[in-house]
């Protein structure tokens, strides 16, 4: 089977080392987004995708626009194309190139937290369960037939960088089989049944915790936006970046510190404990080390003032 595979982020690296190790399996092309500038000296980077393709040898393409290497496209005739997380839209004229269409991998359980930013949703609204929906992709946005479905159990307790590297995995272990069932015809697509919702982008007013919130609540935004952005407060003038906490049995008022070893905070019900931050331009580290190295005081409160 040839086949074409666009993916730009980290989620999409397990799914093509699957593929390209895979027997009956060729990879003819990469194609993911252009090299962007980043980090402090604004140097270009690529793309996780674009600098796996190079590790692994495989032919690669990163246009600004999929008009430009449209005919590159239609000369391979690929069997089937194959995306994940790439990062733009897919036009119709490339949706018909392959016989077997694009192969979309989505990490929810669809038609649940269609869009951009499922699995930080996922964790925010506190779901039991997620999954990854392999499907054909169609004009809409991920509302194409469903081919095959990973379901997996959430704990409660897991980042959202560690539930994604999770979802990656599986499907990564799956893909191989779906294609070849797809190709066969004992995968028959079927259409998307169930609640509809969209996992919209995530801006950055929402990594600001909100002390009112209950306890849970706030863990939860916790939990979402580790590892990017971090969820935040502010300490002071300073903003506090906090990744890792647990519930506590104290009461207090909302942003309170109630306590400081350890670092118990109020909510709007009920207290975190927080274990893991990173204060303003320095690095990630235990809250026992914040409360040692920084002024912070029984009785101090985080959050605006």
């Amino acid at each position: 089977m040839k086949l074409i595979f666009l993916g730009t982020s980290v989620f999409a690296l397990p799914a093509l080392r699957s593929l390209q190790s895979s027997e009956n399996i060729e990879v003819a092309l990469v194609i993911s987004r252009p090299d962007r500038r980043s980090g402090r000296g604004r140097k270009f980077s690529k793309p996780p995708v674009a600098a796996l393709a190079d590790e692994l040898g495989i032919n690669l393409l990163q246009p600004e626009k999929l008009k430009d290497i449209r005919d590159v496209l239609r000369e391979i005739s690929p069997d089937v194309m194959v995306s994940a997380s790439y990062g733009g839209w897919l036009p119709g004229w490339l949706l018909g190139i392959a016989p077997l269409g694009v192969v979309n991998i989505h990490p929810s359980l669809l038609p649940g937290h269609r869009g951009a930013a499922p699995v930080i949703r996922t964790i925010l609204e506190g779901d039991k369960a997620t999954g990854v929906c392999f499907m054909l992709t169609d004009e809409g946005w991920d509302t194409g037939d469903i081919l095959y479905t990973v379901y997996r159990e959430i704990g409660g307790t897991e980042t959202a960088g560690e539930l994604e590297k999770s979802l990656a995995e599986a499907a990564a272990l799956a893909l191989p089989e779906v294609l070849a069932g797809y190709s066969a015809g004992t995968l028959k697509p079927v259409p998307q049944t169930g609640a509809e919702s969209y996992a919209e982008k995530v801006t950055p007013e929402e990594s600001v915790i909100n002390w009112q919130s209950p306890a849970e609540e706030v863990g939860r935004t916790i939990l979402a936006f580790n590892p990017v952005p971090g969820a935040r407060t502010m300490n002071g003038p300073k903003i506090l970046k906090i990744y890792s906490a647990e519930p506590s049995t104290l009461h207090g008022a909302p942003g309170k510190v109630l306590e400081t070893r350890p670092l118990v905070i109020g909510c709007g019900t009920g207290s975190i404990t927080i274990k893991e931050v990173q204060p303003q331009g320095k690095r990630r580290m235990s809250a026992d080390e914040y409360v040692r190295g920084y002024r912070i005081e029984r009785g101090d409160h985080l959050g605006e003032k």
